[in-house]
């Protein structure tokens, strides 16, 4: 048996674990406060049959498609701007780094404050939270560039377009993909958290209101959709990065 097969079926085998634990360690008295896997799958079940959850589904992949775009284009253009300039990266480093220390729910009410309770404050709070994690990991992985590849380039004829289409972008084509799939929970989070903030439709404002109407098989069915949300979307991006980084050993590609 390969090893990658012994892992697939060791997580199988402690995922149900977990759920037959969770299904029968919790008592009739404690289920309004844990639910239970079946309980959370029945209610699931009635969710989508009945089309109840659908607009919410719809509100909060919206505002994290859209905050994801955002900040991951903007995250990725400027770490490539001051991935390769050290002036512009000795200027604006302090400044990029105290508002990343700004915890990010923090900055949700401000964002509610300029742009309501709508869309557009959620999405900003999503973009933010996905700007810093691909800017980072494409800062990093320009500065950590062979610099000698790049020399050989230049004097093998290359001018600065071919050198960054052939030689900078590719090399640090590993550390950008690896941002834009850790960036993926938390633009997720951003949303849930802007609607636990402020809104009145979405998936942190149907988790909220089932905690707080003690609807435990509800409150843990929408968090089962946006771990399946989180899941879905990792799993294409680490196809894509399979398909773009094709020189990477598979097996390398997948444990990163």
């Amino acid at each position: 048996m390969s090893r990658r097969a012994i892992i697939f079926l060791t997580q199988i085998a402690i995922l149900v674990v977990f759920l037959a634990a969770w299904e029968f360690g919790v008592s009739a008295r404690d289920v309004p406060f844990f639910g239970k896997p079946s309980l959370v799958a029945e209610r699931l079940a009635q969710l989508f049959i009945a089309g109840e959850i659908w607009r919410h589904v719809q509100v909060t992949l919206t505002e994290v498609v859209l905050g994801y775009l955002m900040g991951a284009a903007v995250g990725l253009a400027l770490g490539v701007v001051l991935g390769r300039s050290r002036m512009l990266s000795d200027i604006f480093q302090p400044y990029i780094l105290a508002f990343y220390s700004i915890p990010k729910i923090a900055l949700a009410p401000v964002f509610i404050v300029w742009l309501g309770l709508g869309l557009g404050s959620k999405i900003a709070v999503v973009a933010l939270s996905t700007f810093f994690l691909v800017f980072f990991n494409t800062y990093s992985g320009l500065q950590t560039l062979d610099q000698e590849m790049i020399r050989l380039a230049r004097l093998m004829g290359a001018d600065w377009r071919q050198t960054y289409q052939r030689v900078i972008m590719p090399a640090s084509a590993p550390s950008i993909l690896i941002g834009f799939r850790t960036a993926v929970p938390y633009a997720v989070i951003g949303a849930i958290i802007g609607e636990y903030i402020g809104a009145h439709e979405g998936l942190g404002h149907f988790i909220l209101y089932a905690a707080q109407t003690f609807d435990a098989p509800g409150l843990f069915a929408g968090i089962a959709i946006l771990v399946a949300f989180v899941f879905a979307a990792n799993f294409g991006l680490m196809r894509l990065e399979r398909r773009i980084v094709r020189w990477r050993p598979v097996e390398q590609a997948l444990q990163t």
